[in-house]
């Protein structure tokens, strides 16, 4: 995704149409994969293949009270991946300039001013490579270190009765036994929707037990007896506050392995279009994409590096944390916040809005540090 986003947005803006450019993917983009989503207030650089999007969103407690959240003029949005490799990859395979090589990439390193790739049986070399490789980070000992990782089905009953343009943004109605857990539901017709189970944890659980509770709680909670699924994703997203490297010389990381991952949630769509947006500025006005700005500064990262260490302590429950954040703070503040987009007024709303045992004191101590 960070890949083919940069590489579609800069052609498009004409910043790169005279440079030879090599992509370097392990396979062929064929599948419906996974669904990227996120909250916005514009237009996303990608708004003609917004699959679905949605005005009105409803946050569910761990006890059950429904939660109507103000979320001004953001919009929720999905995007299929499917409608994504089709559209870049269409206009990328239409460029003269641009090649592509489908193989594992078996290492890359920098010597004499460029960046050098082996992958196949050949070795490449470039001004600029831009990597969206992840492996696990090395950690530092303060590091903390979750995952996110969900199952999703898209299911279809005549048993569903619901709201196109509302969705369930967190819903707690569901065991916490492994750590904080939520489903959030998404509906793509009245009849129809995505049914993700998520959790934030250190590990993963065996995959039968991500369909057992996904059938509890579109049986018990949703109430359906009968549903058929269409389609269903898998995943793994780091929650860390490691910091990674975003530059080095030659080599620029985006994506998740640049830090475009948001610690504290998980989402990454949105944060990494910023950090190609800065780079391709970058690029505009030095001719070089290394002096781009970063979207999420040192104050969020501080935030992020705070709710991780309270979530990975267990003292302050998740489920607890994002309801005392969601049912005291407009929900347009808290994206403001997520986005690293707030002010520091809207700052403090949502850090009062916490526990003064469990958040703030830690986060006190974190500034210090």
């Amino acid at each position: 995704m960070a890949g083919l986003s940069l590489a579609y947005r800069a052609i498009k803006q004409g910043i790169w149409s005279s440079k030879s450019i090599l992509i370097i993917d392990k396979s062929e983009k064929q599948e419906n994969d996974k669904t990227w989503c996120f909250w916005d207030s514009g237009e996303s650089p990608f708004e003609e293949i917004v699959y679905r999007k949605w005005d009105n969103m409803l946050f569910f407690t761990n006890s059950g009270n429904k939660i109507e959240l103000d979320s001004k003029d953001y919009q929720y949005k999905m995007i299929r991946s499917i409608d994504f490799y089709q559209h870049t990859l269409s206009y990328l395979k239409s460029k003269p300039n641009i090649s592509f090589l489908y193989s594992e990439i078996s290492n890359y390193k920098q010597d004499n001013n460029k960046a050098i790739v082996s992958a196949g049986n050949d070795v490449y070399s470039a001004d600029y490579m831009f990597n969206s490789v992840l492996g696990k980070p090395d950690l530092k000992p303060n590091d903390t270190y979750l995952l996110q990782h969900f199952k999703g089905k898209f299911i279809e009953s005549d048993e569903l009765d619901l709201n196109p343009n509302q969705i369930h943004l967190m819903d707690f109605r569901t065991s916490q036994k492994h750590g904080c857990t939520f489903v959030y539901l998404l509906p793509t017709g009245k009849n129809s929707a995505l049914v993700e189970y998520t959790l934030f944890s250190d590990k993963l659980l065996d995959k039968d037990e991500y369909d057992f509770n996904l059938d509890i709680y579109i049986k018990e909670i949703l109430g359906i007896k009968d549903y058929k699924t269409n389609e269903e994703e898998f995943g793994i997203i780091p929650m860390t506050d490691h910091k990674f490297i975003r530059k080095n010389r030659r080599i620029v990381n985006i994506g998740t392995a640049g830090g475009d991952t948001r610690g504290s949630t998980g989402y990454t769509f949105y944060n990494t279009q910023q950090t190609i947006t800065n780079i391709i500025d970058s690029y505009e006005s030095t001719g070089s994409p290394l002096n781009a700005k970063e979207n999420i500064g040192s104050k969020d990262r501080l935030y992020d590096s705070t709710m991780l260490q309270v979530l990975a302590k267990g003292n302050y429950k998740g489920h607890q944390l994002f309801a005392d954040m969601f049912s005291k703070v407009p929900a347009h503040i808290i994206f403001d916040f997520l986005n690293s987009e707030s002010t520091l007024s809207q700052d403090i709303k949502v850090i009062k809005s916490l526990s003064q045992l469990h958040f703030v004191s830690p986060f006190i101590r974190a500034l210090m540090r």
